[in-house]
Parts: C-alpha cells; structure tokens; sequence
C-alpha cells in the first residue's frame, strides 16, 4: 500500500510540474455495478472504479501524462494502477502498470501453443516505443511483479522488444522476450503474485500479414526457445455478403497434435451470430452465440458456449446517461465455477444488476 500511495503522490507532482510549462487537462471518470446473483454468497454484490487522468503539453512538443486507476473501490480487495508517460509525435516513454512491448505489438495466426508472450496484469514496467518512417518498435522491461515485489537482479527483468512494419501491402510484425531472470512463482501463480499470464520462456516470433481478392491472410511462426518447441500457423478471413468466414491451421512441433478452427460471424440489421470451433492438439470446443437489438435500448442475447456445458439468455436496457440494466441466467453444466460464461462475461446463476458511468 505504501509504493501504491507514494506513487499517487509522484503522479500530482509529475503532472504539476509539467503544467507549469504548458496546458493542462484534467479528468475524472468511472463505473459503479449494484447487482443480485443467487450464486453469490449474501445475493448481493457491488462494485466501483474511479480513473483520474492528468496530461499537460510542454513547450518543447512532449506531453507529460499520468493516470491513476482504483478499482473494487466497493470492495475489501481494493486493487489501484497507474502510468506515467512522456510523448511526442513519434515516440513515448511510460512507466508504471503498462503492457509489454510484445504484448502490444505481436500478431498470431490462430491458436498457436509457442507464442506465449508474457501479458501485463499489475506488474511494474518500464516501456519505450518509437516510430521510424514505416517501422514503429517498442522496448520493455519488467521492474516488479503484480504484488509489487521489486526484481532481485539487476532490477530488471524480462526484455520484451517488437517491431511491427508495412511495405506496401503487407505487413510485418517481429517479437522477442528473454528468459525470465526470477524464480517462476516471482511471476506466475505463486506465493508472491498470481499472474498466470506471464511466461517465463524465452519466445520469439514473426509473423506477417497480406491482403488479395477480397481476403486477410496472415503467416506466423513462433518458437518457444526455452520449451524447444514451435508454431507455423495460417489463418485466412473472407467476407461471403454479411457472413465473414475465418479459419486457421497451425502446424505444432509437440507430440500432442495441431490446432485448427472455423469461425463464422453474421451481421445484418439488427442480429447478429457468431459461431465458432476449434480442435486444440485433439481438444474440441465449439460455441454459437448471437444477439438481437429489439430497438429503444433493448438488446436480447442467447448462447452455448464450452461445448455445450455453458449456456445463457440475457437482456440488457439502456436506462440513458450512462445507466444500463442487466437481467440474465447463465448456466455452468460441468461445475467449473466459471463466472465470465459468454462473450459478455455473465455470472453463473440468475443476475439483475444496474449499472453506471460517469
């Protein structure tokens, strides 16, 4: 709790000083949830996030910026995040809860088993970007895991650098993590942080992207260095009238097989369907979703997801300026305990929630 308000009091500090020297903007926004779930322990459930952001431009072209985020204010389990940032036209600086350089710029071809690359969830980085003509890259550094427990060597940890280009009509993307320097459990899923989306492998991958005849087809490969293993994968959209097709293949060097999928997404007026399969090294998933925009605010959605095991029926109403209501069943058949069921996240159970934004 300590770093976390000493941080808030360098962002005041930081973006004071930067409006000495320019224009300054400040803002406030946020989101409030009060809602009932027979599934959850009391019924009721509440939630509240506030977001301050501060920006100032300098006179010599940069602008400073800093953002703070509380989360779960309504919570014991309050959770806060901040960045720093320094940028201009053609690069930035930024410190603090921000993402990855491969994470932000990295492009796969479907499933791909080798192209883990480590994705940000509280940690302390340190990340510079910069644009060069067509070439746009971004650099990275890890300084503290998402319990705020600082690197023990060298103060830095996992160099995670990407570059992403376009020449002419096709684009090209270049990604690279080093080995993690800490134990595994300093990272992921262990006694000092639960960031289950940070891998320690060393990773690279290129991918590259092209357009012809109607149809998006991309080509990558990844290789997990530290695993020995690798991903060649392609995937292809197409768009038939208001259906868009999208399938993929990746050719896996692991003993447990290939990945492969199909997704088909219809859109037209008012509804809208996805569905979608895909066979994970001999896993098979499949889901059909879809929605209904009944008009004045009201949309209705339906769904099985998880192979059947998930299903549920939801409306949601515009209340307007920013208000919304949600009523929905959601059903977990195999007992997962999944509370995110669906393309839009319902808990598992009867929910009736209200929402606001301001």
């Amino acid at each position: 709790m300590k770093r976390i308000l000493l941080a808030s009091a360098s962002i005041v500090a930081f973006a004071g000083a930067a409006a000495a020297d320019g224009h300054t903007g400040i803002s406030f926004s946020g989101s409030a949830d009060l809602g009932f779930n027979d599934d959850v322990e009391d019924g009721f459930y509440s939630d509240l996030d506030i977001e301050a952001g501060f920006a100032a431009e300098l006179d010599n072209g940069l602008t400073a910026a800093a953002s703070l985020d509380l989360e779960d204010l309504a919570d014991s389990d309050t959770g806060q995040s901040y960045e720093l940032s320094l940028t201009s036209s053609t690069a930035g600086l930024y410190y603090g809860d921000t993402n990855f350089a491969a994470e932000n710029v990295w492009v796969s071809a479907g499933d791909m088993e080798s192209d883990g690359f480590s994705e940000a969830d509280g940690e302390e980085a340190l990340r510079g970007e910069a644009t060069f003509g067509a070439v746009s890259a971004q650099v990275s550094y890890v300084l503290a895991n998402n319990a705020g427990d600082r690197n023990a060597v060298e103060n830095a940890n996992q160099l995670s650098i990407a570059a992403a280009a376009d020449f002419g009509n096709y684009n090209v993307v270049v990604a690279y993590q080093s080995e993690s320097d800490e134990a595994a459990d300093f990272y992921n899923d262990g006694v000092d942080s639960d960031n289950g989306d940070f891998n320690d492998a060393e990773i690279f991958g290129i991918s590259v992207g092209t357009s012809f005849g109607g149809a998006d087809v991309r080509l990558a490969y990844a290789e997990d260095m530290t695993a020995g293993e690798d991903s060649l994968g392609i995937q292809v959209s197409y768009p038939l009238g208001p259906v868009k097709a999208t399938a993929y293949y990746v050719s896996e060097s692991e003993a447990a097989g290939d990945n492969w999928g199909v997704t088909l997404a219809y859109s037209e007026g008012p509804v809208a369907v996805t569905f979608d399969y895909d066979d994970d090294q001999g896993t098979e998933d499949w889901g059909l979703e879809g929605s209904y925009d009944v008009g004045n605010g009201l949309v209705v959605y339906a769904g099985i997801d998880d192979s059947g095991d998930d299903y549920y029926l939801a409306g949601e109403y515009d209340l307007g300026s920013g208000a919304s209501l949600l009523v929905s069943f959601a059903e977990d058949e195999d007992d997962a305990g999944n509370d995110e069921i669906g393309a839009q996240d319902y808990n598992d159970g009867t929910t009736i929630e209200v929402s606001f934004e301001f």
